[in-house]
Formats: structure tokens, C-alpha cells, sequence
């Protein structure tokens, strides 16, 4: 749980501020003044300090200078106060604080801030959880990259002192901290390679090289950043948050862009493939048997008398039936067959690899498991008449016309039926 140390003697802030934090159930520390400050800090974790100026035995101005001259000089400082002026701005900022919050504003402010700070830490949290590979032909800069991860506890990394080592590897890592100059190939050539191999990884470029062509080659290759060594522990962890930050929110968008895509391709009611979609897939499946010289057949099929059923029960119960025989049909189809809602009551099941006789005998088991649905509600069985056709040399439009017309032959036969083409 994150922590917040909060040294202010007003009550009014100080109840205002425990409110939101208890709200996002982040740990609350209170003290009136800097000395108590200390002593807490000395006895517990604390994440972020936010503190006011004023202080009746001292100024707040000499706090966070006695912060930054201590082992607590890594915890970020907020400053709330009711000045308002450029000079104290700048010097609390001189001094190590980090962010200024106007008491006028610091509703707003310090929510924002606790918006970010959950952020920052959210982002450590998956930092840690994410696999890291370090390549680096220096044992002694390895060890101080080490030294880094372990103080901030992350120890998912593999490090690599060879670029054959890393690159011989068959494991994917999210984020990779690369050397720029190693022995056998440049940091360059191995960005390169994992950028082609790895499209979405972080890639990270390490070097003592402070020279503008150099990083612009690198960020060119396909690295996402550039590093310079020595590392400073605090700008260097910032980097690799403000890196998985970027990464994590891109994950998010192609993973929403996945699911709109496949969005596009579903029927709302019935979740099977819509029209346009399963004409293209059966447009492919075509081709993909006639290019290998493999089986392929369709089965149209549709509700014996559906309008009856809209007009006798409703069109909302109408819908529960197209959803139910859906169901039946995404239950026994196999995992390479597609199936889609051709058009109101219609269906169609692409069959790759599928005989006719075995198309017909799939056919038959969905007519009678559907027949065999009750209805309870309505207290009525439903039935489906269908046409089975393998494909010869037809286009996709003349294999459905061919199916389309045996459907229909099916009808004319009393319904309830299956035909095929002998």
C-alpha cells in the first residue's frame, strides 16, 4: 500500500486531504511539524511527502533542505501553501520539491497529483512484473544496472554479456536494455535484429556516448529511448517507468483495436460472423482448397416459418430463438469451422477440409438437436430445413447459390429436411 506523509499543523487540510487519500486507500501519516517528521520517517515506508511552509518553531523552506541532505532525499516532496510568489516558488523548487500546490487550489491539485502518484505506481508494479534482459559487454556497468534493479526490487532481468547470447535466445522480453558498443556486432546491428523480430518490445539503448548522431542512429534502428551512462538512479528509473507508461498504453490501444476489428466482423444478436465477413472468409476458403487440392463444403440452412413466429409470439422472443439455435450451432461445429448469420433467418457453416458426406452428416445432427429444443416459455419446437453443396468449381457466389437452391428444395419437400446433391 503506498503511503503518504503529511506534515502540516492545520487541521482544516489536514482533514480535507486524509479524506481523499482513505478514499483511495492509500496509507495516511500525520504530524504537525518537521522535527515529528523525522521520527515517522525513521519508522515507517513512506512514498510521498506533502508539506506545508509554515511553521510556528520553523520554515518549511528549512525542512525539505534537511530532506535532501538526508537518506529520505529520494521521496518526492509536494509543497502546499498559501504563497503564492515566483521567488518562493523557485526556491522550494532549488531546494528538491518536486510540485507547488496554491492552497486556493489544492483540491484539485492534490487530487491530480494522487491521480499520478497511483499511476506511478501502478506502472512500477507492472515494471516489476514484466521480463528484462541487459546486454552489456562490461561486467562492472552490468553490476551497477544490477545494483539499480535490486535496490528498487526488480529481479525479473536476465543479463547478457554476448550479443550472440542474447540473440540465440528464443524467449521474448518485454523490455531490453542494450549496449551500444559490444564485441562481434554494434548495439545498432542488435536493436536491428530484435526490432524485426520483436515489433511491439521495448528496446532501450545504453551508452557513455553523449553524441547526437550516434542516438539518432539508435532511435532510428528501432530503439524507443537513449540512455546515458553514468546513471543517475532516480532519472534512470524514470526513464524505464516513463518507457513501460508508453508501452502499457499501447498495449491497451492495440487490444482495443483487436476487439473493435472483431467487433466489426460479429452479428450483434446472435455473436456468430456477420454477412460481409463469412463472404470473405468462404472467398478465402475457396481458394486455400483449390490451391492445395482439399475438400470443402457449405451448409445454408434457416427457421422453418420464422415470420409465424415473430407475428404469433413477438419479435423479441423471435430473437431468443436466433440466439438458442446459435448457440446449438457455435456448440458442435469444430474450432476450423466458421459459422455466420447469412441474413435474418438464414445461416451459413463453411466446412475447410469437409466431404460432402460428412457435411451432410454435421447438417443432420444440428437439425435434430435444434428440433429437439423446447421452448418453454412458448411451449413450441422449432425446426430448420437446409441445403448441403461441396465445392467443384464454383465461385464463392455460385457455391452459396448452389446451397441456396438445394435450402429452398428442402422447403418445397415439407421442411424440417436436409438436401444435398448426390
Amino acid at each position: 500500500m503506498l503511503s503518504v506523509l503529511h506534515v502540516d499543523h492545520n487541521f482544516f487540510y489536514k482533514e480535507i486531504i486524509k479524506d481523499i487519500v482513505k478514499k483511495r486507500k492509500i496509507r495516511y501519516l500525520s504530524v504537525p511539524t518537521p522535527q515529528e517528521a523525522f521520527k515517522v520517517l525513521k519508522n515507517n515506508k513512506v512514498d510521498m511527502i506533502m508539506t506545508a511552509l509554515e511553521f510556528r518553531d520553523g520554515k518549511g523552506e528549512d525542512f525539505i533542505k534537511a530532506l535532501n541532505e538526508s537518506s529520505y532525499k529520494d521521496i518526492p516532496i509536494i509543497v502546499l501553501s498559501a504563497k503564492d510568489d515566483m521567488e518562493t516558488k523557485k526556491k522550494v523548487f532549488d531546494l528538491g520539491a518536486i510540485d507547488f500546490i496554491h492552497k486556493s487550489r489544492f483540491l484539485d491539485g492534490f487530487k491530480n497529483y494522487i491521480d499520478r502518484f497511483e499511476s506511478a505506481d501502478f506502472v512500477y508494479e507492472q515494471l516489476k512484473e514484466r521480463k528484462i534482459a541487459v546486454l552489456d559487454d562490461n561486467k562492472l556497468e552490468l553490476k551497477i544496472i544490477q545494483k539499480i534493479f535490486e535496490l528498487n526490487n526488480i529481479r525479473n532481468i536476465d543479463y547478457y554479456t554476448s550479443p550472440n547470447e542474447l540473440l540465440n535466445k528464443k524467449e521474448e522480453y518485454c523490455l531490453y536494455l542494450i549496449d551500444f558498443i559490444l564485441p562481434t556486432m554494434s548495439g545498432e546491428q542488435v536493436i536491428l535484429e530484435l526490432r524485426k523480430r520483436y515489433k511491439y518490445a521495448l528496446i532501450i539503448a545504453i551508452s557513455a556516448m553523449d553524441n547526437q548522431k550516434i542516438i539518432s542512429n539508435m532511435l532510428s534502428s528501432g530503439s524507443d529511448d537513449y540512455i546515458i551512462k553514468p546513471f543517475n538512479e532516480n532519472v534512470f528509473m524514470a526513464r524505464l517507468k516513463a518507457n513501460i507508461r508508453t508501452f502499457l498504453l499501447l498495449q491497451e490501444l492495440k487490444e482495443k483495436n483487436v476487439a473493435l476489428q472483431e467487433m466489426v466482423k460479429i452479428d450483434g444478436l446472435t455473436n456468430l460472423y456477420n454477412h460481409k465477413y463469412v463472404v470473405e472468409r468462404l472467398a478465402d476458403e475457396i481458394k486455400r482448397a483449390q490451391r492445395y487440392n482439399k475438400k470443402l463444403s457449405i451448409i445454408m440452412f434457416d427457421i422453418d416459418k420464422f415470420k409465424l413466429i415473430n407475428d404469433n409470439y413477438g419479435h423479441q422472443f423471435g430473437d431468443t430463438v436466433l440466439r438458442e439455435i446459435s448457440d446449438e450451432l457455435k456448440f458442435i461445429i469444430r474450432g476450423i469451422d466458421i459459422a455466420g448469420r447469412y441474413g435474418g433467418e438464414e445461416f451459413i457453416v463453411i466446412l475447410p477440409e469437409t466431404d460432402l458426406k460428412n457435411a451432410v452428416k454435421l447438417a443432420e445432427r444440428l437439425r435434430i438437436r435444434i428440433s429437439n429444443i423446447k421452448f418453454k416459455e412458448k411451449n413450441i419446437k422449432v425446426t430448420i430445413s437446409g441445403g448441403v453443396a461441396e465445392l467443384e468449381k464454383e465461385n464463392v457466389f455460385e457455391l452459396i447459390g448452389k446451397s441456396d437452391a438445394l435450402l429452398y428444395k428442402a422447403k418445397e419437400k415439407g421442411r424440417n429436411r436436409i438436401e444435398y446433391m448426390n
